[in-house]
């Protein structure tokens, strides 16, 4: 009996705690999304040709306006994403929700997504798909 109870009680736990991403050691990772005047939480993986195509410029379009990424891999390893980003040069650390449950709270549906937050953590915009990243409409709409 204090088994099954236990057991209840550690699936309840387990569905109760939120989704996070793991980092490079395999650790799962608090995301706090609030702080910087602009974070960019952004969903890509090596293995989508529309993400690989659109990072190096995603990558350039935070640089250049100062802001804070958090950059969520939906690869099945860390190793593969890292692989990717060493290949081609691109500067950017990278979580892990191979999983995919981290996404799903941020009803993430398609990949690349980025979901821009502000310094309170609200939601400022969402794009759920590639973007150009040199359009200066886009900058507007994160930057106000």
């Amino acid at each position: 009996m204090i088994r099954r109870a236990f057991a209840v009680f550690l699936l309840l736990a387990l569905a109760c705690t939120p989704p996070r991403p793991r980092n490079r050691y395999g650790q799962e990772v608090d995301v706090d999304l609030s702080g910087a005047p602009v974070t960019l939480l952004h969903f890509w993986a090596a293995w989508c040709v529309p993400c690989r195509e659109e990072l190096p410029r995603f990558v350039a379009f935070a640089a250049e306006h100062h802001l804070r990424v958090i950059a969520v891999s939906h690869d099945p390893d860390y190793e593969t994403a890292e692989r990717f980003l060493k290949e081609h040069h691109i500067a950017m650390e990278t979580l892990i929700d191979d999983h995919r449950r981290f996404g799903a709270k941020h009803h993430v549906r398609v990949i690349p997504t980025t979901i821009a937050f502000n310094a309170k953590g609200e939601l400022i915009d969402r794009f759920d798909q590639s973007v150009d990243w040199g359009d200066p409409a886009v900058a507007r709409r994160i930057l106000r």
